[in-house]
């Protein structure tokens, strides 16, 4: 296909106590599984010995497997025929058992052999299915297809874990063909049974559509979020702890979702309140997901527009009132003016800095002052 691959595997004859005979330093981290991790030069590759698997009683890994010199026979038992190709690095050939590159020509992604009994033996494979087509621009065959619908309630039920589950979900949502990988998550019927959360319909599509190619320029929670724009963020913090997430994909996907429900009312926000909107860390991420929710929604692009004039002009503002400068006062200030610790003084700080970013006070002097008053008024 023209691209460079993230890292190579290695596929030889050679059973494990070989290959560890041959290399210094090695990991015997999937050895039952005919698996050693080669550390050369920086790298850790894996080096998989020739094999046939047998039954897979658990939908995850094989109950035994037997080793062959065959690469034939070990292309058999892998997945989809686009991975189930061989390069002899050595005489730069080919080696195809599985009709793989012609496959690739096609543009689908088929199982290899029984695609039954390949999402038998790991159930995981049936999200792997639309994954491959979200990332490679593929179709999915129609046999191929008909097996993972039928097979997909099968997924949760046999064991798969929700961390191997989410893995597969965050690649098709990180890559740039994830409106076509979630339409293949709804035509399969998956989304009910890997992310009941998710919003399955044709809006979440044009809004994960809607997203740029690349993400990696904005927060994690972004591509988590899209799918869940109008859910609360306590429901965004359980769908996400369900998939294990990280706690930072999980907070970042629902600051945004909180602050996107901010920003649908942002021509009744006070200026304080636009100003700390757009202030905050995850702003550019914000500015993205309303665009995206803009197109989900069918509507103009007005919004976001408003948000990035009014970003680009207040960025720009030097001193107090700009969004980059730091509070006027502390609590610490607070407490050396005299003013006793409490619950207000959250309260107070918070409208100091409201008055600072609408320039009503633009020094430390003004801003005591104003806590005094505040102080005062509560007592």
């Amino acid at each position: 296909m023209g691209r460079t691959p993230n890292d190579y595997d290695v596929a030889t004859s050679a059973e494990p106590g070989v290959v560890r005979s041959l290399f210094h330093r090695t990991l015997a981290v999937g050895e039952q599984f005919g698996i050693v991790i080669v550390r050369y030069k920086g790298e850790q590759i894996e080096v998989a010995t020739f094999r046939a698997d047998g039954d897979y009683s658990d939908g995850r890994r094989p109950d035994e497997v037997h080793y062959t010199d065959d690469p034939a026979l070990d292309a058999s038992r892998r997945d989809f025929t686009v991975n189930g190709l061989f390069f002899d690095p050595l005489t730069e050939q080919i080696h195809d058992f599985v009709g793989g590159q012609e496959d690739i020509r096609a543009g689908r992604i088929r199982a290899i052999g029984d695609p039954v009994a390949r999402f038998t033996e790991d159930r995981l494979r049936i999200l792997r299915a639309p994954r491959f087509a979200a990332v490679l621009g593929f179709a999915l065959e129609a046999e191929t297809a008909a097996a993972a619908r039928h097979q997909a309630p099968e997924i949760t039920s046999s064991g798969v874990s929700a961390e191997r589950i989410r893995v597969e979900l965050k690649k098709l949502l990180a890559c740039p063909g994830r409106a076509t990988g979630w339409r293949h998550l709804e035509d399969l019927g998956l989304l009910p049974i890997v992310w009941p959360a998710a919003a399955s319909d044709a809006a979440t599509g044009r809004a994960l559509a809607a997203l740029p190619e690349n993400l990696a320029e904005f927060c994690e929670g972004l591509p988590w979020g899209t799918p869940l724009r109008g859910a609360t963020p306590a429901e965004v913090t359980e769908s996400l702890d369900g998939l294990r997430c990280s706690k930072k994909e999980r907070d970042g996907a629902a600051e945004l979702v909180a602050a996107l429900a901010q920003a649908r009312t942002y021509e009744d926000l006070s200026l304080a309140g636009r100003k700390r909107l757009l202030r905050a860390a995850h702003a550019p991420a914000l500015l993205v997901l309303i665009e995206a929710d803009a197109a989900a929604r069918e509507e103009g692009p007005e919004l976001a527009a408003r948000l990035r004039s009014d970003l680009a002009t207040w960025s720009a503002v030097e001193g107090p009132a700009g969004l980059a400068a730091r509070p006027l006062i502390s609590g610490r200030d607070l407490q050396q003016a005299g003013l006793r610790p409490g619950p207000a003084f959250a309260r107070i700080l918070r409208a100091v800095a409201d008055a600072q970013l609408e320039g009503r006070v633009s020094d430390s002097e003004q801003a005591l002052a104003l806590a005094r008053e505040l102080s005062a008024n509560d007592a």
